[in-house]
């Protein structure tokens, strides 16, 4: 009976061990905090292939906008100078910074005219006009602009409809890597 005991000990121990032993599980695929998010398989705007996983290893900030939008345009500024600041800076979990601009427009015209009239160009542009009901607007739970930031090893670190709070995480993982 003390033998029983001493082997059952033994397996739980090992067990437990065993179990926390993966320092870095593997996330739940999903559109929660912590969670790896879901890969993108699609062509660019210009024609070009895309495959979000190619960014794996950079500080990625889906952006969910639509020229219709007038948050979503004034927030464009603000993108393009965080393009600028934090392209080929070091963060905790990721280094460069990459936006992907994935459009909830139905039509290419007005979408063509408010990346110009923006400047909103360093961007990788996505769109499939089908509006909110897009695969991908689908796959994220999105259904109006919204903001999503990965890190490097494509978990989802944020996401908000205020662009201001991405900047402050951006900040924050800049300052946590330095």
């Amino acid at each position: 009976m003390v033998r029983l005991k001493f082997l059952a000990s033994v397996l739980l121990v090992g067990l437990t061990f065993f179990s926390f032993n993966n320092r870095s599980p593997e996330p739940v695929v999903g559109v929660e905090i912590g969670n790896k998010v879901p890969n993108i398989e699609t062509s660019l705007l210009n024609g070009e292939e895309f495959n979000l996983e190619s960014l794996k290893g950079k500080m990625v900030l889906l952006d969910f906008w639509a020229s219709y939008d007038g948050l979503s345009r004034i927030d464009n500024h603000e993108k393009m100078l965080m393009q600028s600041k934090f392209a080929n800076s070091k963060f905790y979990r990721g280094e460069g910074f990459v936006i992907v601009s994935i459009s909830l427009d139905q039509f290419n015209s007005p979408l063509q005219k408010a990346i110009k009239e923006d400047g909103y160009v360093k961007a990788l542009h996505i769109c499939d006009f089908k509006g909110d009901e897009s695969d991908i607007a689908s796959a994220y739970s999105v259904h109006a602009p919204t903001n999503i930031l990965i890190d490097g090893e494509g978990r989802l670190i944020s996401k908000s409809t205020s662009i201001s709070e991405v900047h402050s995480a951006l900040e924050y993982l800049y300052a946590y890597s330095n």
